[in-house]
């Protein structure tokens, strides 16, 4: 089974910094794979927040995950101090995807890398919608 093989080359879009807390760790006592997914989550969130959005309303349509990739490259530990980074590719009239880099602040080591195939959704009527322009702008 081949590996996942994400390309870490991408156009920021928006950067924040997280912290590694207690309950984010596994029984390795390390940063738990299931954690890097809600600290992509926690990252989209607050990007789509600097720009008045929400994954219920990113200008008249919310947000759905279709598909999400995840490359673990290294471990992270309690209290490490953390940096999210997340870019756009192949933006379509309904979806698009998210890349993320997950480092280390004070080396600069990759932790993770990953991917979410996002759609634009009517929640309303269950079913895809086209991204509304001003949206669109955002993720070109």
């Amino acid at each position: 089974m081949p590996l996942i093989k994400i390309n870490p080359q991408f156009d920021e879009l928006f950067r924040c910094s997280l912290q590694v807390r207690v309950a984010d760790l596994n029984y390795g006592n390390h940063l738990g794979n299931d954690q890097i997914l809600s600290y992509f989550h926690e990252g989209r969130v607050l990007w789509l927040n600097q720009h008045s959005l929400s994954e219920k309303d990113v200008g008249g349509c919310g947000l759905i995950m279709a598909a999400t990739s995840i490359e673990y490259l290294a471990q992270a530990y309690l209290h490490q101090h953390l940096e999210l980074t997340l870019g756009v590719r192949a933006v379509g009239k309904a979806r698009f995807t998210i890349i993320y880099k997950l480092t280390e602040q004070q080396t600069e080591h990759t932790i993770a890398l990953g991917e979410t195939h996002m759609g634009c959704f009517d929640y309303q009527n269950q079913k895809p919608a086209l991204a509304p322009q001003s949206f669109l702008a955002i993720l070109t």
